[in-house]
Formats: structure tokens, C-alpha cells, sequence
């Protein structure tokens, strides 16, 4: 038994151990909601405005601006609230009484962006940059309850006076404890990129041939996606990259890509209109190489004719063609792109069709050729029930999937998903930007040979879903490439991979 005195001594020495345990883990709490960059505070800022999300006091939302019904799942909707998230601050965030205890008071001449103005007991802005050469303006991130008549209350993105408006000098700078210049994030991704969509497209075909070996090459419309897209089972069968070019002449740099290659043979997709027969002539007169064109009428045709190639190439080899093909709209690339890698490892064609009547010469490469099962690309949207009907009265007893997401972001990552339980994995992942076609085009390849998916992402913002996939399972995503220059996938994209990935 204890003595009063020991007991007495014993709760104290518990409450002495309780404290400092308490102590401990607000510290570490603080240390690692303060582990963020000046890129990613302005990007999640911007995730908020481009989201126009309303003013609260009593609500809350997610990094994502999605409206959420607990302060546990997401931040105030106040101003405070909204620079606790882009601070990645606890939720459901501090307050403009508060949030100077995570930071750092200083002057004008030093704010830089991701730094605040913040009115004790009042209002506070997040400082985006100066608006002018006299730094008598800046942008300001904010989230109002009185924006203007125009536009309501909520987040917005606007230039303001200095310190404020009214020249209110309650306004005070304040910088993040422990906030960083930005991330490098180059020990987390591999970059592949040129100048230009023509030099990307080479320097893609460098990693993906390292060892400079490839019998033929696809030659492409670096101008328009279809017949790239259409090739990606085409270059598979005849292992090698797909190349883009201007539709009137050739880019520096391409012969010069065949001839380390050791290619022989050329393939041009698509008619005159896109790749010129001058473009042609002048591959003709590349030594020891023979050009060979596949182009139809329009996009559907030459569709066909490269699916039809792509069999006969496969039986010409002594192997048996895959049964199935995907489907996808003509009128649009997002779709398709991430169904390039296993279009290419498995020689499986893609077929475009219009979105609300089967094409004509998609049913006749149906109509002759080994395929039974189908895949279609995309929402009812993109490709139509009574096509999906019309693929299964002409194939009959085959297996009819459809691949579809929110969006062109969902469809990627669940064309990625389906790939990856088809042979691809997620090791070293290829990204490109889902606002534009050239760089995926040649990407589809790159990550044909590693065994890998192709995801998208938005140019300036890393798409919310691919960042938690990467989260959920960093070790699974090794060192991803991002194809493409920082007009494709902006820094602060890359810097959300590596934090994704673990970076700190």
C-alpha cells in the first residue's frame, strides 16, 4: 500500500509525465503541419478560389474545396480558415488571433509569396506577389465575406493595396515557421522533356530506346492527336517509338533520332493533310531508310487501316492477335491517352467511332478481324449506349467493359487501374498533362516499355485522386517521369509528386 505522501508524489510525477506527452505531440503536430513549401501554400490557395467557395463562419471543406460536414474533416471557411489550409495548419484552423503563433513577424521588404497580412482580431490575406514595379500592390488570396456585389462572398484572387484597403496599417506581415523556398524535386521524378513537342517526343523515344535500337519508327502529326493515338498498337508490334512532326516539315533533330535508332523503315500515319508528302519525300531521302504510309480518308478510316496493319504484322510474325480493341470517341483526345501503354504492350487496336453512331469502318475492322471482347473508353458522353449496343450485337457473346471517370483525370486513373490488373504496374510512372495530346502521345510508348501506366494531370495543379493513389502507396510508385516542359506540368505539380512520394 502507498502512504498518502507516495500517492501524492505519484500523481504528481503522472501529471508531470502526462504534460510533457501532451507537450510533445503538439510539438510534433506543429512540426509536421508546418512542413510545406511557398509553391504548395499559393497552390492549395489557388484550389480554394478556383473552387469559389462560400464565405462561413460555421462551415467547413477540404483541401480540395469540397464542402464537408464535420471540423474534422475540413477547415473553417473563413478567412482564417483558409490560410490555416493553405498553412496545413490543424484543423479546423486558427484565427486571426491565433495564427501569428505559427509564425514569424516581418518586414515589407520581405514578404514573398505564401507569406500573410493579418489584422489581429479582424482579417487576414494571403500575399501572393507584387502587382507592381513600386510594390504599392500586391495579389491577394482571400476568403471574404463581403468579396463585392458582383461576385459575392468566398474565396477570391485580387490585386490590393498595400498593406490594405483603406490603407488599413492594422495589417501586419507574418511568415510560416519552418516554411521552405521549395522542394527538390528532382530526387523524386525523372523529367523528360525538349523545347517544343517535337524535341519532347525524341527525348521521350531516348529513354524509352536507350540502348538506340529500333528497327521502325511511327511518324506522326505532331498538330493533331488521331492517327498518333491510333498507332500506339501499331508501334508496339513493330517495337519502336512514335515520333511527331510538322504537317510541312520535319523537326531538327528527328533523322537524327532514326539514325541512332538504327531504324529501317518509317511508318507515316495519317494522309497528306497531315503528315505532307514533302515530309515524305525528305524521310525517302534519309540513307537506307523505306517509307511507308497508312492513311485513310479521315481519322476513322486510317483508324481501320492501322488496326488492320497491326494484325497482319502480328500474324506475319508467328504470333495471334489480341482479341480485344478499345473504343473510343474521335472528337476527342483525354480518353484514350491512358490506354496507349497497354495498347502498345499488347498490340491491341484503338478504334475511334463518333460518340452516337458506330463508324462505319470501326465496324469493319470489327467485322473482320479476330476481335470479340471491347473495351470502350470514356462516359456515355464520350461514347453512347447504342454504340456500346451496337458493339454488342455485332461481336455478340464477347465481353463489352467500359472504362469511364469523373472526368478525363478519372478515366486515366481507371484505364491506369485496369492496365495495372492486365500486366502494367504503377512502378515509375509516366505523367503528362490531360490539357493537351503531343506529350502523351510519344509517352504511351515510354511507358510501354518500362511495364508501366500513364496517368494525367491538370498543368497546374496535381490532380487530387493521383496525389492520394500516390499517398495511399508511395513504395508501389518508384520515381515517376514527368513528360514534357514546366509549361506542361508546372513546378508546383512536381513538387506535390514528391511530397505525395514522402518527400520532406
Amino acid at each position: 500500500m502507498f502512504t498518502a505522501e507516495q500517492q501524492r508524489s505519484k500523481n504528481r510525477r503522472r501529471l508531470v509525465l502526462i504534460i510533457c506527452l501532451s507537450i510533445a505531440l503538439t510539438i510534433s503536430s506543429a512540426t509536421e503541419a508546418m512542413a510545406i513549401s511557398r509553391s504548395l501554400v499559393i497552390d492549395r490557395a489557388r484550389r480554394w478560389v478556383g473552387q469559389s467557395i462560400p464565405y462561413s463562419q460555421s462551415g467547413w471543406a477540404d483541401l480540395y474545396g469540397t464542402i464537408v460536414e464535420s471540423s474534422t474533416l475540413g477547415w473553417r471557411r473563413d478567412c482564417s480558415g483558409f490560410v490555416s489550409m493553405a498553412w496545413n495548419l490543424p484543423r479546423p484552423g486558427a484565427t486571426t488571433r491565433t495564427l501569428q503563433q505559427y509564425a514569424t513577424p516581418i518586414g515589407k521588404a520581405a514578404l514573398q509569396p505564401g507569406d500573410i497580412l493579418v489584422s489581429y482580431n479582424n482579417h487576414t490575406v494571403i500575399f501572393g506577389g507584387w502587382a507592381d514595379a513600386l510594390h504599392t500592390a500586391y495579389y491577394a488570396y482571400e476568403m471574404s465575406s463581403s468579396v463585392s456585389r458582383l461576385t459575392g462572398s468566398g474565396t477570391i484572387m485580387r490585386v490590393t493595396p498595400y498593406p490594405y484597403w483603406g490603407n488599413d496599417t492594422t495589417y501586419l506581415p507574418y511568415r510560416l515557421d519552418g516554411i521552405t523556398d521549395n522542394i527538390d524535386y528532382s530526387k523524386y521524378l525523372t523529367g523528360v522533356s525538349g523545347s517544343n513537342r517535337y524535341e519532347t517526343a525524341i527525348a521521350t523515344s531516348r529513354v524509352a530506346f536507350e540502348d538506340g535500337s529500333s528497327p521502325s519508327v511511327i511518324i506522326a502529326s505532331g498538330e493533331n492527336w488521331p492517327d498518333a493515338l491510333s498507332a500506339s498498337s501499331l508501334a508496339g508490334t513493330v517495337e519502336g517509338p512514335i515520333l511527331l512532326t510538322r504537317a510541312s516539315s520535319l523537326p531538327a533533330g528527328l533523322t537524327g533520332e532514326i539514325a541512332r535508332l538504327g531504324a529501317t523503315e518509317a511508318i507515316i500515319v495519317g494522309g497528306p493533310s497531315a503528315v505532307s508528302t514533302d515530309v515524305a519525300q525528305a524521310l525517302g531521302g534519309v540513307k537506307g531508310l523505306t517509307v511507308k504510309r497508312i492513311g485513310g480518308a479521315d481519322r476513322y478510316e486510317t483508324s481501320r487501316l492501322i488496326a488492320e496493319e497491326t494484325t497482319t504484322r502480328v500474324k506475319a510474325a508467328g504470333g495471334t492477335p489480341d482479341p480485344a480493341a478499345f473504343i473510343t470517341t474521335g472528337l476527342n483526345f483525354p480518353d484514350a491517352l491512358a490506354a496507349s501503354p497497354i495498347a502498345y504492350a499488347k498490340s491491341r487496336p484503338i478504334l475511334l467511332t463518333a460518340p452516337n453512331k458506330l463508324s462505319e469502318h470501326t465496324r469493319m475492322a470489327l467485322d473482320t478481324s479476330d476481335v470479340y471482347d471491347t473495351i470502350i473508353l470514356g462516359d456515355t458522353r464520350a461514347v453512347s449506349a447504342s454504340v456500346e449496343t451496337s458493339l454488342t450485337t455485332l461481336l455478340g457473346g464477347g465481353t463489352h467493359l467500359r472504362i469511364s471517370g469523373a472526368n478525363r483525370y478519372g478515366t486515366a486513373r481507371a484505364v491506369a487501374t485496369y492496365a495495372r490488373m492486365n500486366g502494367l504496374s504503377y512502378e515509375n510512372t509516366v505523367i503528362a498533362t490531360g490539357e493537351n495530346f503531343p506529350d502523351a502521345l510519344a509517352g504511351g510508348a515510354l511507358a510501354a516499355r518500362l511495364r508501366t501506366v500513364l496517368m494525367l494531370t491538370p498543368t497546374k495543379t496535381l490532380d487530387a485522386e493521383l496525389s492520394e493513389m500516390i499517398l495511399a502507396e508511395p513504395e508501389s510508385f518508384g520515381k515517376p517521369y514527368c513528360l514534357g516542359s514546366d509549361a506542361a506540368i508546372q513546378p508546383i505539380v512536381r513538387e506535390s509528386i514528391a511530397l505525395s512520394l514522402g518527400a520532406q
